[in-house]
């Protein structure tokens, strides 16, 4: 461990997830716990990265309509890109307003940790969803040109970005889950329901979403002071 934070001047997060790939092999090796009474660093707590209303509309602004459906689909539902990849259109519950992750042994697909979970959506995404072209003859929302799984999500979410002008290097699937989770816990959802609907194991996960708001200015500047700030 230290030499990994002198020699290659590693973080401590980095230095931990080197740690646990140690312990890992030792345990399989059938040495385990050797690891457990060394004090790790502590692990550095880096705010959610989240898109602002500023580069969501811009980014939606030159959609074409395949693409806002599938962009909107992660935006809305906080799903990780495995999930909306193995989406399929009996998934989707209209007369519920519920978009399901659910198992699809057929093709080596599981939730993570083995856990289907339900989510609610609003209704603009149930009728964007129901509008989106079905591809003949293929199970999946979100299909290939063959009809099959459309694994190039991430490069179409670039391209995306690039034709709006944005920096295509802050854009990906990830940071669309971590905007879902910041935005509904700042809506007044509690912790536990949007771990459910996250699908996350730990609460503690959950929390690290709690994220101070970021466009607060028009707000901020409409507070008074009484006595303090009229005259400014």
């Amino acid at each position: 461990m230290i030499y990994l934070k002198r020699k290659h001047q590693l973080n401590n997060n980095s230095v931990i997830h080197n740690m646990v790939i140690v312990a890992q092999f030792l345990k399989k090796q059938g040495r385990p716990g050797l690891t457990r009474k060394i004090d790790l660093p502590e692990p550095a707590r880096t705010l959610p990265v989240e898109y602002s209303d500023g580069d969501l509309k811009s980014f939606f602004n030159v959609c074409l309509p395949e693409e806002r459906a599938l962009f909107i689909t992660f935006l809305l539902t906080g799903f990780r890109e495995m999930e909306v990849v193995h989406l399929y259109w009996n998934d989707i519950n209209a007369a519920l307003r519920t978009v399901r992750v659910t198992a699809k042994p057929e093709l080596g697909f599981s939730p993570k940790r083995w856990e289907e979970r339900e989510v609610p959506v609003p209704k603009q995404l149930i009728e964007l969803l129901e509008n989106h072209q079905h591809r003949k003859g293929s199970r999946f929302v979100f299909a290939s040109p063959p009809g099959n799984r459309e694994y190039h999500m991430l490069d179409k979410c670039k391209a995306v970005a690039k034709r709006a002008k944005l920096d295509s290097a802050r854009f990906d699937l990830r940071t669309f889950r971590s905007t879902y989770a910041t935005r509904m816990l700042r809506s007044g959802f509690d912790v536990r329901t949007v771990q459910h609907w996250m699908g996350h194991k730990n609460l503690e996960t959950t929390m690290r979403y709690l994220a101070p708001a970021k466009e607060v200015h028009d707000r901020l500047d409409q507070v008074q002071i009484a006595g303090l700030l009229e005259d400014v």
